[in-house]
């Protein structure tokens, strides 16, 4: 489900992909700070509101995201990026993307997280089993609490509305368990991260999964918040003025481009 958040603008236009429980709550916190030049789109999953199919697949997501992007920017350069461990859906489509000879990149990863450690907590148990189900259903509900706690609030759903907020959970809950299902295969593009301190060991690991997930060429900012969550409470300011900067580079690295294209061209 894509939110349109600014869509005027001379830069590429940003696509964000929501996080494991289906939701980028960032939004608008973002969309106030990138400027008038930034296009801005947020991709929350399909589910919650009343009619709308729960994706249940991250392949399913992939397709119906590119669908959706593709309606607002048919053409043209784009960037893609993803929080948490939505990151992995970004890469998708970043790859399927430029398969299709779009202009797309880097791919900016938000903290992601390890995959195979979600994997384990998701497929060793079943979570068709009603004992689990219960505990997805409780964790993700309050994952949600906590979003709409906080100043950033942009939930694509009303949190006191008890119907509203069983539909997200249960939506949260296939989109978790889609994401930790997911085989992630190595993407050979480039890549921009924004880490944690308490993510960063794993990521540069010289055993670690991303070293097989992400071969190619990397730009890596790590900012100094011990937890995951302080980087988006106490470390929110610095993480924006880090994704500001990712975003005016790969601008200017496109202008030089631009400009080395033409300069040949009249030579």
């Amino acid at each position: 489900m894509l939110v349109s958040l600014q869509t005027s603008g001379k830069s590429p236009p940003l696509f964000f992909v929501h996080g494991a429980t289906g939701v980028m709550p960032l939004g608008r916190y973002l969309e106030r700070r990138f400027g008038p030049d930034q296009p801005f789109y947020a991709v929350n999953a399909s589910g919650f509101y009343p009619g709308q199919p729960i994706i249940e697949s991250t392949r399913d997501m992939v397709e119906s995201y590119i669908a959706e992007i593709i309606s607002v920017q048919p053409s043209g350069p784009l960037i893609v990026a993803g929080m948490c461990l939505g990151g992995l859906i970004a890469i998708e489509i970043v790859r399927e993307l430029q398969a299709r000879g779009r202009k797309v990149g880097p791919v900016i990863l938000a903290d992601p997280a390890v995959p195979g450690r979600f994997l384990e907590q998701i497929q060793k148990p079943d979570p068709r089993q009603p004992q689990i189900a219960r505990q997805l259903y409780k964790q993700v509900h309050r994952q949600f609490l906590d979003y709409a706690s906080r100043s950033y609030n942009d939930m694509p759903f009303d949190c006191n509305d008890p119907e509203k907020m069983h539909l997200a959970t249960l939506t949260g809950v296939a989109s978790l368990v889609a994401l930790c299902k997911h085989i992630p295969t190595p993407f050979s593009g480039r890549a921009v991260l924004i880490l944690s301190a308490e993510r960063a060991p794993a990521f540069f690991h010289p055993k670690g999964v991303w070293r097989t997930i992400l071969p190619g060429p990397q730009t890596v900012h790590v900012l100094p918040w011990d937890r995951h969550e302080e980087l988006f409470r106490s470390g929110l300011g610095q993480f924006t003025r880090v994704f500001n900067f990712i975003l005016e580079e790969i601008a200017t690295s496109d202008t030089s481009a631009e400009c080395q294209l033409d300069s040949a061209s009249n030579a």
